[in-house]
């Protein structure tokens, strides 16, 4: 997701910069110590561990959209709930 769009959200409500500046500071660290890990293993040539990173990296992307699609899906199933009867108009 672009950090422009959340930024420029962000500076269109109420929210304060320095809870603005703690939430992207917080967002941003786990990527970024995943990614330097990332890339100190694939300078080192371990592939085995580079591997499960990717797949782990990948998953990690992967539920939200899955668990998406399943809400999703178990919505449209659900049966119709039957209308509640008419009142007739001459009464």
């Amino acid at each position: 997701m672009s950090f422009d769009l959340v930024s420029y959200a962000a500076g269109l409500t109420a929210l304060k910069p320095w809870r603005f500046a703690l939430a992207t500071l917080l967002g941003l660290m786990p990527v970024s110590f995943v990614l330097a890990h990332l890339g100190s293993e694939a300078v080192a040539g371990e592939t085995s561990q580079l591997l499960f990173i990717v797949l782990l990296l990948g998953l990690l992307t992967g539920l939200p959209l899955i668990w998406a699609w399943f809400r999703q899906s178990r919505t449209n199933n659900k049966p119709d709930e039957p209308s509640p009867p008419e009142k007739p108009d001459h009464v």
